[in-house]
């Protein structure tokens, strides 16, 4: 099932008509400045329960999508990891999470792999697990490090690790994970500013960086997508609705140095208007893939800060773009991409979407390091 794709350059003109809770629905008018010209197809859709597909790797011919995202009701389901054929779609397998609190909120969010083809997915409740295929369908689940801390909102003047800096106390909301090549680990938390590090090998997560600027607005999300950058020595972080000013997604460059500091961020792009960044890929060239979560666009923007564009859907896809959440490219010019439809709410269109991008992809990017 082929279905265009309209690649959109140039300046856009967005208009605001509405906002609740999570910001659940916004709409917006574009004004396209080039004729469509690209081509995709919707690879399988999810599960309706738990629904909210987020994190996504591909491993050969295998596309692994993990859920439900945070925040969300996933019906008393289990979390799970959803195994599609990277070629035909067809469901494979399902990797039901074990150990979770069921009556409780509970989220599989963020999703990678090493050199081995071990998967690690972030649990809200039990921390990053690690998941060995064991073959004939059985998966081996240990806990490679967790889970978070709940933290405190810090008081005016407090410094201590043992608390967060934003301005509502909320519990952890760990989101995306990014291995570097040395086979350190870094983990997002929506909820609490903060992007913990957790040595090769596993174990406890440390608190890596705190900041006011990867907080939310209230209950909103900030700190989401994480990314390492392609020399290795930073990584790109995305905030979903900064504190400051709750219509700006951010996305910033921060230092991998042990121990970094305020001067060690960088703010390298704005979205002014709701839009929500989440996921990041990474460009052959090493332009920052961006999933908008609101209003359901694939933007394109220079490694120094920048828009170069964006992909949105055609107005007749079945599925089209719709609350994307992360994404991982497929070696061959196009883009998987998790459907969470937060924005219309229509649960038949939680889905892996593939956009022709033309982009393959940074080369071995994301790293797949050998870990013990």
């Amino acid at each position: 099932m082929t279905r265009s794709r309209v690649w959109r350059g140039g300046n856009r003109i967005g208009s605001l008509i509405g906002a609740a809770a999570a910001v659940a629905l916004v709409l917006q008018t574009q004004s396209p400045s080039a004729a469509p010209k690209h081509c995709g197809d919707f690879l399988a859709r999810v599960a309706e329960l738990p629904g909210y597909p987020d994190g996504i790797v591909l491993r050969k011919s295998r596309v692994y999508v993990s859920g439900p995202a945070l925040g969300v009701d996933a019906g008393g389901a289990p979390s799970e990891i959803a195994v599609f054929h990277g070629k035909t779609g067809e469901h494979l397998e399902t990797i039901s999470i074990q150990g979770e609190d069921l009556a409780a909120p509970h989220a599989l969010t963020g999703l990678t792999v090493d050199a081995d083809g071990r998967l690690y997915a972030v649990s809200s409740q039990l921390g990053v697990l690690r998941l060995t295929d064991k073959k004939f369908g059985k998966w081996k689940q240990t806990v490679y490090a967790g889970p978070f801390p709940d933290l405190t909102s810090c008081a005016p003047g407090d410094s201590s690790d043992l608390c967060a800096p934003n301005v509502y106390e909320m519990p952890p909301m760990p989101s995306d994970i990014t291995f570097a090549k040395d086979g350190h680990a870094y983990v997002t938390d929506a909820a609490q500013a903060t992007i913990y590090r957790i040595p090769p090998g596993g174990g406890a997560p440390e608190i890596w960086l705190q900041s006011a600027k990867l907080a939310g607005y209230y209950d909103l999300q900030g700190a989401r997508g994480i990314l390492v950058s392609a020399d290795g020595k930073s990584l790109y972080v995305t905030v979903g609705f900064s504190a400051d000013a709750p219509w700006e997604g951010r996305i910033y460059k921060i230092r991998r140095v042990p121990a970094p500091n305020e001067g060690d961020i960088t703010l390298v792009h704005v979205f002014p208007n709701f839009e929500a960044p989440s996921g990041l890929g990474l460009g052959e060239d090493g332009e920052l893939f961006v999933a908008l979560s609101i209003t359901s666009e694939i933007a394109v923007v220079k490694p120094t800060g920048g828009e170069l564009g964006r992909f949105a859907s055609a107005t007749n896809d079945e599925i089209p773009l719709d609350g994307p959440a992360h994404m991982a490219f497929d070696g061959k010019g196009g883009l998987f991409v998790t459907n969470q439809a937060i924005p219309s709410g229509l649960l038949d269109r939680f889905a892996v979407v593939e956009v022709d991008v033309k982009d393959r992809g940074y080369k071995n990017h994301p790293p797949k390091p050998n870990l013990p």
